[in-house]
């Protein structure tokens, strides 16, 4: 919360289905937006488009998916060609499109994603999807399974264009753009009055207070701590338990691994080539031509994600590639937990020092 001088007051209660303030900008936003918010899909909370304020729900804890899926999508063309008439197009597929919901967390983490594939050769189709993208965030409060306290990604100051704080009569509003200042000037909103600006502070210190998972090492250690850790036995125990199903990669807001696939038609002379997902704990990742792989077990494969999120990125970027929201740990389907490891090798590490 620091350098925030200045909120607004979005009135209405915090559930959508009743915050008139609410209303007003999501109905603002679809006037030229798609928008994609958090809503309630078989008791679980998920990015969906929206098409009206009442169903959007702005949940306390993270989405089991990030909203990396509309910048970055599971599957998309990339190039349409016509081996006969000698053509071939690249395709950029982008439209104007909001999203609703975005914890601090998963702010941070689209910021990574905007170093990844603005790096070396940008990626236009990322970028210009990023271009069109109005992020609304939201604040939150952390289960088990966060630990962003520990990443430095608890809060955010800039990254997105709206940001909404919950109070017990609506919300108070920031904004870090333009586009988001021009959006919350047309509501009109006052600002805020000084026992809404105490209340929110009083929620974001029992917000600081609640966090259960932690790392026991700083953010700038973690480089070292799994360098010195390719020997440690903590990775055949949890790759002899890891099922490699990539539900980590998959759900992960960082994880930008891809495949490219060209799809022919019947004609043999027609065809598209895609973009899909990919993740470094499936079984294929690593393998190249005769059947040769890098990393054969899963052991391994888990060994390259974590120094991936700790290590090889951080060497590059100059951060880490997790930003705590914990939802590898929720989805492993063996309670594989993030900070658990991370812990353990921590502590190796620091038995071995002099």
């Amino acid at each position: 919360m620091k350098n925030i001088e200045f909120f607004r007051y979005l009135p209405g209660a915090a559930k959508a289905k009743s915050a008139s303030g609410l209303k007003k900008l999501v109905n603002t936003l679809l006037k030229e937006h798609r928008v994609y918010g958090t809503v309630k899909r078989d008791g679980f909370p998920v990015y969906a488009e929206i098409a009206d304020a009442s169903e959007l729900e702005l949940f306390s804890t993270p989405t089991h998916l990030s909203a990396k899926q509309f910048l970055f999508p599971p599957r998309e063309t990339l190039l349409r060609y016509d081996i006969r008439r000698h053509l071939h197009e690249a395709v950029i597929e982008s439209e104007r499109q909001a999203i609703i919901g975005l914890h601090p967390c998963d702010i941070h983490a689209i910021a990574l994603m905007d170093e990844v594939w603005a790096y070396g050769r940008p990626d236009a189709n990322y970028l210009s999807r990023r271009e069109k993208t109005l992020i609304v965030g939201a604040d939150c409060m952390p289960d088990e399974y966060c630990f962003c306290k520990s990443l430095g990604t608890m809060n955010v100051n800039d990254g997105f264009d709206i940001f909404l704080h919950k109070i017990k009569k609506g919300f108070l509003v920031r904004t870090a753009s333009d586009k988001g200042e021009e959006i919350i000037a047309g509501l009109k909103l006052r600002e805020a009055k000084p026992y809404e600006v105490k209340e929110l502070e009083e929620r974001e210190r029992l917000r600081e207070a609640s966090f259960k998972a932690r790392l026991d090492a700083l953010p700038k250690d973690l480089p070292e701590v799994f360098a010195s850790s390719n020997e440690s036995t903590v990775w055949e125990r949890i790759g002899s338990i890891c099922t490699g199903c990539g539900s980590c990669n998959t759900v992960c807001p960082t994880c930008y691994c891809f495949d490219i696939k060209d799809e022919v038609k019947a004609s043999l002379s027609e065809g598209e080539r895609v973009r899909v997902w990919d993740g470094c704990t499936l079984e294929d990742f690593a393998k190249v031509a005769g059947g040769h792989d890098f990393r054969k077990t899963r052991a391994e494969r888990l060994r390259h994600r974590f120094n991936r999120k700790f290590r090889y990125l951080t060497d590059r970027f100059g951060m880490p590639f997790c930003v705590g929201c914990g939802r590898c740990s929720r989805a492993c389907l063996v309670k594989i937990n993030i900070t658990e490891v991370t812990n353990e090798l921590i502590r190796e590490s620091n038995k071995r020092r002099p």
